[in-house]
């Protein structure tokens, strides 16, 4: 569903400056001490209501304004500048974002982001605004979850009863992306079952590096998951060398067929740990040991693997 931009009201406003006027008149006409004070008053009491605190500027002002469809208390994680929202330029077709949610026939739940007149652009995440392009940003019940690289991503669990589900475009520099001083975005409500365990997550910084709401209840590196595989039934090798904590090649997006098994090798000159968004494998890695492993591709979707510690992205997997 394509949200259209609301405009602002000044309800508040205006109702205050009626109690302006009605105290004044009341002043005027009072005639005794104790109306004049009394009006007095209440004109103070009105005029205040029209100041807006210093403190209210940026997205504490824009927040207080602006129609988030129900989100107004977001987690706005990591380095980057997330408290003022970037205007579409003038000029420019305007951006759009349609989500949908499908239950996942063996666990959790699917999510499809349709965008328009916006290029999804992973490697220039963090870096400088540029017209037209960007990610898109995850948010579940009011709390960012995580970027978004790709058209399809994998929700573990969902608590139950019900849940509001958003995605907004988001900048290169992560800002939000408006018109009109309204974020582009879009929301669905799905009903989860008692059944579906509720899961925490939360935004954490390790290092200076931004892990916008990786979930960290994953386990130990090395415990076994559901999705792991023999390395000699693998149909498919992503081999990656890391130097110093940097990816030699740079991050590169991965086409994996579903259902098929795949294996990672990830050589790295630092002790670290692989992880695999979406399927929550946890695999050590040091110099002189790489991590070497295989897992089945059963869940579609765009997942990020990553270094854990350090959050550097090595791969997405585009699993289809």
């Amino acid at each position: 569903m394509t949200r259209t931009p609301r405009r602002l009201t000044t309800t508040t406003t205006t109702a205050a400056v009626v109690a302006v006027v009605l105290a004044l008149t009341a002043a005027a006409c009072g005639g005794g001490d104790s109306s004049s004070e009394t009006a007095s008053s209440t004109t103070a009491e009105a005029a205040a209501d029209l100041v807006v605190p210093a403190a209210q500027t940026g997205e504490s002002a824009n927040e207080a304004n602006h129609d988030h469809d129900g989100h107004h208390d977001h987690e706005h994680g990591g380095h980057h500048d997330h408290d003022t929202a970037i205007e579409v330029a003038a000029g420019l077709p305007v951006p759009t974002v349609t989500i949908q949610v499908i239950e996942d026939p063996a666990s959790g739940w699917n999510l499809h982001a349709d965008t328009s007149n916006f290029e999804i652009v992973p490697q220039n995440a963090s870096t400088a605004h540029i017209d037209g392009q960007g990610h898109m940003h995850l948010y579940i019940n009011g709390e960012k979850i995580s970027r978004l690289y790709g058209a399809w991503h994998h929700i573990d669990s969902l608590q139950p009863g019900e849940n509001l589900i958003r995605v907004e475009l988001s900048a290169n520099d992560h800002s939000p992306m408006a018109v009109d001083g309204q974020i582009i975005d879009d929301t669905v409500v799905v009903m989860a079952p008692e059944s579906d365990t509720a899961k925490a997550t939360s935004e954490s910084d390790h290092d200076g590096h931004d892990h916008e709401g990786h979930d960290h209840d994953h386990g130990s590196a090395g415990e076994a998951t559901p999705w792991d595989a023999d390395l000699a039934d693998a149909t498919q090798m992503i081999s990656v060398d890391v130097a110093d904590g940097k990816v030699v090649g740079g991050t590169q997006r991965v086409k994996v067929d579903l259902g098929s098994v795949v294996a990672l090798m990830v050589i790295s000159n630092t002790e670290e740990e692989v992880h695999v968004h979406g399927y929550d494998i946890l695999r050590a890695v040091a110099e002189d040991s790489p991590a070497h492993f295989a897992f089945r591709a059963d869940i579609p979707g765009v997942f990020e693997v990553e270094l854990e510690g350090s959050g550097q992205l090595l791969r997405l997997l585009e699993i289809s």
